[in-house]
């Protein structure tokens, strides 16, 4: 842990506001520093600077109040670097106002002499005092932020191989971006009165055709998929998450249920679900995507656990809009009974929505955001169709919020087939 007193990040920031000795003053090394600081927990640091560079500010202010006009041309004549920034300064100042005070920390050397400046053009102190602290907390916390990411490890960074499963993913749709934007800024151009309908056709068209090639021609699904090392498993260590595309930067969908010593192609035969095609596991060309369309079977969706698609999904029987499905992957064995693990993701669709999916922007169904309903209702039929039923707490308990598209308990539905007894 850096070893330093409070005074020290103090006198640091105050010396980097402070007029005149800010203009030889380095201050970030210190903020940087408090920012290291923070990462092992202590928050002193952070909070020394913050207060020395507010009151650095505040008397940069009020000596630019007090001198004023001999301030600036003091400065000029004996410190020729800053009759640029003076000049820029007053410019934006004038012409931005407190805006220019919030962001001044941004502006490179306009920084050093923006407070000053403020005080011998008599902007209201009052207006000076809430837009440098603006302006204080977004400058120093760039830096504090960096010094905490630096003292967390390069770790932090995602590794080579992520970046570019993340670039192969949306390979894609970099390509339809980067196609539209540039046909649009030529229609932009154009004097045509219909030039915003050109853009806005210009923009569906590229994208449908993208979508058309990621489901029917490209190799999406034929790449960065990953196969099973380690067949010895626990429940309690399995990962209860998935996720519509191998790069980390998807939301997640919760696993919610468990067969374990069976196959999910039993217990589904046993409760009436009808399998789906899949674009991972099955060749689906666009005619049969249309022929399953007109038996309101359309394909679904691959989500990916364990960087696994789906081995197998069903539904019951539905409309194109709403309709219940589950997914399933093996999971392995456990490693004291030997026997066969599948973990699977039940959920209601119920309307449908643009979503990002394994690399694109595409129209899916969203799933109604309370799953645990659909689980318990295929641990209800289980149960009656003679399953042993086990809810386990596996999961993590997630709520309904604007950055999550379901909430639930966290526990999972452990089902088993139930030994025959036969009867003499």
């Amino acid at each position: 842990m850096l070893n330093a007193s409070w005074w020290w990040f103090f006198g640091g920031s105050f010396l980097d506001a402070l007029i005149g000795p800010n203009l030889f003053f380095p201050g970030e090394p210190f903020l940087l520093a408090a920012g290291y600081l923070l990462s092992n927990g202590p928050v002193y640091g952070v909070v020394s600077v913050l207060i020395g560079g507010f009151i650095g500010d505040q008397l940069s202010y009020f000596i630019g109040r007090r001198y004023g006009v001999n301030g600036r041309r003091w400065l000029s004549q004996r410190i020729p670097k800053t009759r640029r920034a003076i000049a820029r300064a007053r410019l934006v100042l004038r012409k931005r106002g407190p805006l220019v005070v919030a962001i001044a920390r941004l502006l490179g050397p306009v920084a050093w002499i923006m407070p000053f400046i403020a005080g011998s053009y008599a902007l209201p102190w009052v207006t000076f005092t809430v837009f440098s602290l603006i302006g204080l907390f977004i400058g120093v916390g760039q830096f504090v932020l960096a010094g905490f990411l630096l003292a967390q490890g390069i770790e932090l960074l995602p590794d080579m191989a992520t970046v570019t499963l993340f670039l192969k993913e949306h390979s894609l749709f970099v390509i339809a971006f980067s196609t539209a934007s540039m046909i649009s800024l030529m229609l932009y151009r154009s004097k045509s009165w219909k030039k915003w309908l050109n853009i806005s056709v210009c923009w569906l068209v590229v994208m449908l055709g993208a979508n058309y090639y990621h489901f029917f021609v490209g190799d999406a699904y034929a790449f960065g998929a990953k196969e099973i090392t380690n067949t010895k498993q626990s429940l309690p260590e399995l990962d209860y998450t998935v996720y519509p595309g191998l790069a980390p930067v998807y939301q997640a969908q919760p696993i919610n249920i468990v067969v374990v010593g069976s196959t999910p192609q039993k217990l589904m035969d046993e409760l009436g679900w009808i399998e789906n095609k899949t674009f991972s596991r099955d060749d689906v060309t666009f005619s049969r995507y249309l022929s399953l369309l007109s038996k309101e079977l359309p394909p679904i969706s691959d989500l990916y656990w364990d960087r696994q698609p789906q081995w197998y999904a069903y539904q019951l029987a539905g409309d194109l809009i709403n309709r219940k499905h589950i997914r399933w992957w093996y999971a392995g064995k456990e490693a004291q009974s030997k026997k066969e693990i599948w973990v699977g993701s039940v959920s209601y669709d119920n309307a449908l929505k643009l979503a990002h999916y394994k690399g694109i922007i595409t129209i899916l169904h969203a799933i109604d955001p309370d799953i645990d309903m659909e689980r318990d209702k295929v641990a209800e039929s289980a149960s009656e169709a003679g399953w042993a039923v086990q809810y386990k707490q596996l999961g993590k308990p997630v709520a309904y919020s604007k950055s999550r598209h379901y909430f639930s308990d966290g526990r999972v539905v452990v089902l088993s087939k139930k030994k025959s007894i036969n009867k003499i």
